[in-house]
C-alpha cells in the first residue's frame, strides 16, 4: 500500500509491491510518493506529475497508450478508471489536445460521492462487497452506489467474489464497542487498535471545514488502518466525523531522525499537561490530528527547538510523524488551524491556572516562596499599543508586559499579561490573590520581587492579607559603618552560602495612610499620631564596598536565607533570557489586536507634556536662585553695604528669576485645567489567547527539561555547565524503533563521547523504571542508548 497516497487522489486497484511500486506490465510501473506520481520505463523515469493534477494524470494515461508502452486494460487497471473512460480521453485528446482532457461541467445529476469515497467504492467492489454493505458503510442509499458504479464503469459478473474470511458479515460503520475485523482485500474495518486509546483535532486533508466541538470523545480507539505508513482509512473516518484523534501506530525503523526527543515522553506523561488540556478543552472532534496528538506534537517541537508553526516546513512530515505514531506530522497550515480552534474557545487562562493548580498539588512546598517579575515584550507592528520601558536597552517602546510567577525552585508557575502595561505595584495584589485561590488555603507565602514593587502601603496590605514580603530597598540610603557587618555562613540546599551582613530587626520603611479617625483630628494632633511601617532590614556588603539593603517582615528566617532568597530572584532573568533564545518566548504567534475595556484610561499626553515643562521651569528657577545666592555670599559689603545696592547690581539676574517663577505659576494653572487621565480609546492590546496556550506548552517543556537535568546530576560531572547542552544533543539524535505487542523500544544513537553516552544511558535507565506507556497507547516505552563503537587506530 502506498504510504504517501492521499485519499483524495486516484486509488490504484493493483496491489503495489513491497517497495511501493504499482506495475502496469513487466517494463512499466509507477510510484506515488510525496504527492507525486513518477512513472518508470525500465528503471528510467519518463513522467512525473502531481497526484492532484487531474488533467496531467489523464495526459500521462493517454501518452502511455499512444507510445504503446501499455495496453488500455493495463493502464485502466493500474490507474483506476474504466476502459470506456480511457477511450474517451484518447478520443478527446485527438480532437482538442490537452484541453479535451479538462473535465466539463456536468449537466445531469450532481455527484453525490467525492473522489476519496469513490476510491473506497472501487476497492470494496473489487473485494466483493454488496451495494447494501457499501451504502451502509458510507451512510448513503443503494441508488447512490448503483449510480456511482455505473459512472465508474464497474459491473458485476457472475464469477464468485474473491475469498473472504468465513463468518464475517460487515454491516454499517462500527462503533468502539462493536469492532469489525478486516476482510481479505477490503479496506480494514474499524477495530479497537492494539496501540491504545485515541484522544481528541482534525485530518490535514479531510477536515478543514469540520466544526469545533467540546463534547467528549466519540470513538476513542477507532482505527481503520494497520499499516503505520498509510493512515488513509483513519483520515477518511475523520472526514466523515467518526474519529476524534488518530491512534498512534508505530513501525520498526532502523533510523528515525530526532527520535531522541522521545526521551522526554515518560516525564510528559507524569507531568499532567495532557490531562490539563483534556480537562479544559475536552475534545476538538472530529479530527485526525486530535487534541492529544497536537499537544504531544507541540511539546516535542518545543524540545526540538521548532520555535514557530512556520518552522514545521523545514522538517519532513514523515520523519516527525514517526515520532508520533502517524504517517505524517501536522504541517504549518494544520498547526495554525489547531491553534485557531483552541483559541476560539477562550480557555487559555483557565488552562494556565489548571496547570498551576496541578503543579501546586504535586508539591505544596513550591509556593513557600513566590518570585514575581515583569517581562516586557517589544512590539514593532502597526497597532497602537501602550508603551513600556525596556530596561535592558533603556528605551520606551510600544510593548506588552507579562508578569511571571515562579516557584521556590525557580520554575515558572503562571503568567499574566497586563492590558495597560501596569507597574508591578498595581498587579501584585490581584496576582497573589489568584495564587491564593489556586492554593486553596490560608497558608502564608512569601512574595519576592525587585524594586519595581516597592511601596510601603502595598507591603502593609500584603502582610494584612497573609503574605510575607522580601524585596530590595528603593532609593539612595546612607552607608553603614563597615564595623557593623559580620560574615555569616549557612548551608542551603546542600550548598554553603556566605555573605557579609548587617542585620537590623526594626527599620522605618515609610508612612502609611491616616485612618478615618485620624483625619477627623486637628492637624497638630495628626502629626503626633502619624503611622509608619517598620520592617527588618538585612544589608549585604559586597566585595567592592557596595551595600544592598533588603526589607522583609519575616523575623524567623536567618539573614543568610533572606539574602539568598532575594539574590535567587535572578533565576527569573535567566529564565527570560534562556526561553527567549531557545523557545522564542517573545515570538508573535498571531497578528491582530483588540480594543481595551471602556473603563480603561491612561495618562493624558497633554498633561504629561505640561508636567515636563513644569519640571524644566522649576529646574531653571533652582539654578537662578543658586546663582543669586552665590552672588549674595560673595558680596563685598564695603562696596555694596545695602540690600538695595545689591539688588540694583544684580537686577538682570533677579528679572530672569522672576520670569522663571512666573512661568512655573502659568504652567501650573494650565495643568490644573487638564485632566491627568483620559479614556484609552485610541489604544489597543495584542491578542493573547494563542500565546497563553503556547506559553503553557513551552513552560511544560522547560519543566520537563529541567527535571531531566536534575536526574542527570548524579551521572554527569559537568551537568550544571553542560547538562542542557547534552540534553539538546540527545533530543536531536536519531534512534532505532522496535515495536512488540507490549513495548515500544527506542535505542538512541551513541553521543559524541563515551562519558556522555554513559550518562545518557544512566538517564534512560531511570526513565525506564517509571514504566509509562506512550500517550494514546498501551505500549510501554523502553529507552536505551546504543553502545559506543570501540575506537581503533
Amino acid at each position: 500500500m502506498n504510504k504517501h497516497a492521499s485519499t483524495s487522489s486516484l486509488l490504484p486497484l493493483e496491489t503495489p509491491t513491497s517497495d511501493g511500486r504499482t506495475c502496469l506490465n513487466v517494463s512499466v510501473w509507477f510510484v506515488d510518493a510525496d504527492g507525486y506520481r513518477v512513472i518508470f520505463h525500465r528503471h528510467e523515469p519518463i513522467y512525473r506529475v502531481a497526484l492532484t493534477d487531474e488533467v496531467h494524470l489523464r495526459l500521462v494515461a493517454v501518452a502511455l497508450r499512444q507510445s504503446r508502452l501499455a495496453t488500455q486494460e493495463e493502464i485502466c487497471q493500474a490507474f483506476g478508471h474504466g476502459v470506456s473512460t480511457q477511450a474517451r480521453w484518447e478520443r478527446e485528446y485527438g480532437k482538442h489536445g490537452i484541453d479535451g482532457l479538462v473535465s466539463k461541467k456536468s449537466t445531469g445529476r450532481g455527484r453525490e460521492l467525492d473522489q476519496s469515497q469513490e476510491g473506497f467504492v472501487r476497492r470494496w467492489f473489487r473485494a466483493g462487497q454488496s451495494n447494501r454493505q457499501m451504502a451502509a458503510r458510507l451512510g448513503v442509499d443503494e441508488a447512490t452506489i448503483r449510480r456511482t458504479l455505473k459512472r465508474l464503469g464497474l459491473t458485476r459478473t457472475p464469477a464468485a467474489p474473491e475469498p473472504r474470511l468465513p463468518g464475517i458479515e460487515e454491516t454499517a460503520l462500527p462503533t468502539a464497542s462493536t469492532p469489525v475485523p478486516p476482510s481479505a482485500d477490503a479496506v480494514p474495518a474499524p477495530t479497537t487498535s492494539p496501540a491504545g486509546v485515541g484522544s481528541p483535532l482534525s485530518s490535514e486533508r479531510g477536515e478543514a471545514d469540520a466544526p469545533v466541538s467540546v463534547t467528549p470523545p466519540v470513538t476513542p480507539s477507532l482505527t481503520l488502518d494497520h499499516d503505520p505508513r498509510d493512515r488513509s482509512g483513519d483520515r477518511f473516518l475523520a472526514r466523515v466525523g467518526r474519529l476524534d484523534d488518530a491512534v498512534p501506530l508505530f513501525a520498526d525503523a532502523a533510523c528515525v531522525p530526532r527520535a531522541g526527543a522521545l526521551l522526554a515522553v515518560p516525564l510528559l506523561v507524569r507531568h499532567g499537561l495532557l490531562e490539563a488540556f483534556g480537562q479544559v478543552y475536552h475534545s476538538l472532534a472530529p479530527s485526525f490530528y486530535g487534541l492529544r496528538t497536537i499537544v504531544v506534537t507541540l511539546f516535542l517541537a518545543a524540545l526540538l527547538r521548532i520555535k514557530r508553526p512556520e518552522h514545521f516546513k523545514e522538517y519532513r512530515p514523515e520523519d516527525l510523524g514517526a515520532l508520533l505514531g502517524l504517517d505524517r506530522a501536522p504541517e504549518v497550515k494544520t498547526v495554525r488551524r489547531k491553534f485557531a480552534d483552541l483559541a476560539a474557545l477562550g480557555q487559555g487562562q483557565a488552562l494556565m491556572e489548571e496547570m498551576a493548580r496541578r503543579r501546586i498539588a504535586a508539591d505544596e512546598e513550591r509556593v513557600a516562596f513566590l518570585y514575581l517579575d515583569g517581562h516586557v515584550r517589544e512590539y514593532h507592528g502597526k497597532f497602537p499599543l501602550f508603551e513600556a520601558k525596556k530596561a535592558q536597552r533603556q528605551v520606551v517602546t510600544p510593548a506588552a508586559t507579562d508578569t511571571w510567577v515562579h516557584t521556590a525552585d525557580g520554575e515558572p508557575l503562571l503568567v499574566v499579561t497586563s492590558e495597560v502595561n501596569a507597574h508591578l505595584t498595581q498587579v501584585l495584589e490581584p496576582i497573589l490573590a489568584d495564587v491564593r485561590r489556586l492554593v486553596g488555603d490560608a497558608r502564608r507565602m512569601t512574595a519576592v520581587f525587585d524594586r519595581g514593587g516597592f511601596s510601603p502601603k502595598l507591603f502593609a496590605r500584603l502582610i494584612a492579607a497573609g503574605f510575607d514580603v522580601i524585596t530590595y530597598r528603593k532609593g539612595k540610603v546612607k552607608k553603614l559603618a563597615s564595623t557593623r557587618f559580620a560574615v555569616q555562613r549557612e548551608q542551603i540546599d546542600g550548598v554553603w552560602r556566605e555573605y557579609t551582613i548587617c542585620d537590623r530587626p526594626r527599620v522605618r520603611v515609610g508612612g502609611l495612610p491616616v485612618g478615618k479617625r485620624q483625619k477627623r483630628k486637628p492637624a497638630r494632633a495628626r502629626k503626633t499620631t502619624k503611622r509608619y511601617l517598620w520592617m527588618r532590614e538585612v544589608r549585604v556588603r559586597r566585595a567592592d564596598g557596595r551595600q544592598t539593603a533588603i526589607f522583609t517582615n519575616r523575623q524567623d528566617l536567618s539573614a543568610v536565607m533572606v539574602a539568598h532568597r532575594i539574590f535567587f530572584r535572578w533565576c527569573q532573568e535567566n529564565y527570560f533570557k534562556y526561553m527567549d533564545e531557545e523557545f522564542a518566548l517573545d515570538a508573535l504567534l498571531e497578528y491582530g489586536a483588540q480594543d481595551v475595556a471602556e473603563t480603561t484610561d491612561r495618562r493624558n499626553p497633554e498633561w504629561l507634556r505640561l508636567t515636563r515643562r513644569v519640571q524644566e521651569a522649576r529646574t531653571q528657577v533652582a539654578r537662578l536662585r543658586s546663582e543669586l545666592g552665590e552672588e549674595a555670599a560673595a558680596n563685598d559689603e564695603a562696596v555694596r553695604p545695602t540690600m538695595r545696592g545689591f539688588q540694583i547690581a544684580h537686577a538682570r539676574l533677579r528679572e530672569q528669576l522672576q520670569k522663571a517663577e512666573a512661568t512655573v505659576d502659568r504652567l501650573l494653572r494650565q495643568r490644573q485645567k487638564i485632566l491627568p487621565r483620559v479614556p484609552a480609546r485610541d489604544r489597543q492590546t495584542l491578542k493573547t489567547e494563542k500565546k497563553l496556550i503556547a506559553d503553557t506548552i513551552k513552560m511544560a517543556a522547560y519543566q520537563v527539561e529541567t527535571q531531566l537535568l536534575g536526574m542527570l546530576q548524579d551521572h554527569y560531572a559537568r551537568a550544571d555547565e553542560e547538562g542542557r547542552t547534552l540534553l539538546h544533543a540527545a533530543f536531536q539524535s536519531p534512534a532505532r524503533l522496535e515495536v512488540t505487542d507490549q513495548e515500544l523500544r527506542v535505542t538512541i544513537a551513541a553521543q559524541s563521547s563515551p562519558h556522555r553516552t554513559a550518562a545518557l544511558g544512566a538517564l534512560c535507565q531511570q526513565l525506564d523504571d517509571l514504566a509509562v506507556p506512550f500517550p494514546g497507547t498501551h505500549l510501554r516505552l523502553r529507552l536505551a542508548v546504543q553502545a559506543p563503537e570501540p575506537v581503533t587506530s
